[in-house]
């Protein structure tokens, strides 16, 4: 009994609290936020022609999964948790990515900490609205995953990273449909609105008479050589239904050094995420007919990392119905602790009687009960 009082006690007082739980890595709020200023940029009226003509890279689509409008909201500062309160306290945003050259769409090579072209600008006018609405500077801080021989892709990499928390973001050019470790990345990662959508080729040399996907796959499919070029194994999972199931998947990160590959036909192809290539003489540029859209990678919420946040303790009493209120609490505490004692003092009280060692022992003796004798009675006993 003593025990059952004790336990709706301390239920008692713990559903009164406001306990809550919050995933230090969460990426809701981030990306969340994320999309807000893309939305924002989005609907300015030119904004996307202005980003491909200032960089010069005229082959984005605008591909839409979010509509700009009033519906997009940035998450409150003074209620941020998880990456979003980890950015705005540090003033820096970790991105994850691989360091690539290719025309006008990036330059992560030349000047790592400052690339230029189409993406690296995309994500530096995302950050700009991000500081603008929180009020405070938000710088890039990218971190670039480089292939492990005979071991983890580079973006596999950028996979892990997002999906363990170490990194807030991926740069905005992730494939949607690539795969993180061995699942789709639709279900294994969180994900923003589409950034953008790109048209995808492949490239062989001008004389191999390969000028389709359907004559590269013959190619493969009779050919010693199985190898074809990828800037990493995402942009290879996009395309892998057009190809035989025997092909070479070879990464390369520099679009030079895969058209030098292919020229000498150590690559049957390689393989061109978006754009051109820079020579049209010496090779032979064919659609893949597949439009990828592109995205940033976030890590998708674990309801199991968990941190517990007990509530701030209660502000002081500031008017006459806040000091009621205490007072009540109060009371209602000593009371709770009176009733408490009460009962484990019967209980014990109950227990050392059934025990026959009473606490309080009888103050007089009880005396054997005797017979006594009475003369009988006379005939007339009963007479008046």
């Amino acid at each position: 009994m003593m025990r059952g009082l004790t336990q709706a006690l301390l239920l008692a007082t713990a559903a009164a609290a406001d306990v809550s739980c919050v995933d230090p890595y969460d990426s809701t709020q981030l990306s969340e936020a994320f999309d807000a200023a893309m939305m924002e940029l989005q609907g300015a009226k030119g904004w996307f022609t202005q980003l491909k003509t200032s960089t010069g890279y005229h082959n984005a689509q605008s591909v839409n999964s979010c509509t700009p409008g009033p519906q997009w909201k940035y998450p409150a500062a003074s209620d941020a948790t998880g990456l979003l309160k980890r950015v705005l306290e540090s003033g820096e945003l970790r991105v994850a990515g691989v360091q690539w050259k290719k025309g006008e769409q990036a330059d992560y090579k030349t000047d790592p900490d400052n690339p230029t072209g189409f993406w690296p600008e995309y994500l530096t006018e995302i950050v700009q609205k991000l500081s603008e609405n929180y009020g405070k500077t938000i710088t890039v801080k990218r971190i670039y995953y480089t292939t492990d021989p005979n071991g983890l892709g580079a973006s596999q990499k950028v996979g892990h990273a997002v999906a363990d928390g170490v990194d807030d973001m991926s740069e905005p050019y992730y494939y949607l449909g690539g795969a993180h470790d061995e699942m789709p990345r639709i279900e294994s990662l969180a994900f923003s609105c589409i950034t953008a959508g790109l048209e995808s080729f492949f490239f062989t040399k001008a004389d191999s008479g390969t000028a389709s996907t359907d004559e590269l796959f013959n190619a493969l499919s009779t050919g010693n050589n199985k190898a074809v070029g990828f800037i990493g194994s995402g942009n290879y999972d996009s395309v892998s239904h057009l190809l035989p199931a025997d092909v070479t998947v070879t990464l390369v990160t520099n679009a030079s050094v895969m058209e030098a590959n292919v020229k000498s036909g150590v690559l049957v192809a390689g393989y061109n995420s978006e754009g051109t290539i820079s020579d049209n003489v010496t090779f032979t540029l064919f659609a893949t007919g597949i439009v990828s859209p592109r995205v940033a990678l976030f890590r998708k919420p674990d309801p199991t990392n968990c941190t517990v946040l007990m509530p701030p303790s209660p502000p002081p009493a500031t008017d006459e119905f806040d000091s009621l209120h205490v007072g009540l609490v109060i009371t209602l505490g000593v009371l709770a602790v009176v009733l408490l004692l009460t009962v484990s003092i019967v209980v014990h009280l109950i227990r050392m009687e059934k025990m026959g060692s009473p606490l309080f022992m009888p103050l007089m003796k009880e005396r054997d009960v005797e017979a006594v004798a009475y003369p009988a009675k006379g005939a007339d006993a009963n007479t008046i």
